[in-house]
């Protein structure tokens, strides 16, 4: 039971992560796009 639980709570502390590492790539994606046309410096 207690496994269980542990695997769940892993789990979902793995997706957090995922997320969060997914909108990081995002968010450098768009600065790259950005500063490629000119927008940013």
């Amino acid at each position: 039971m207690k496994t269980n639980h542990k695997k769940k709570k892993l789990k979902k502390r793995l997706a957090r992560r995922a997320k969060q590492v997914e909108k990081d790539q995002f968010d450098k994606a768009w600065r790259n796009i950005f500063v490629r046309t000119g927008y940013l410096k």
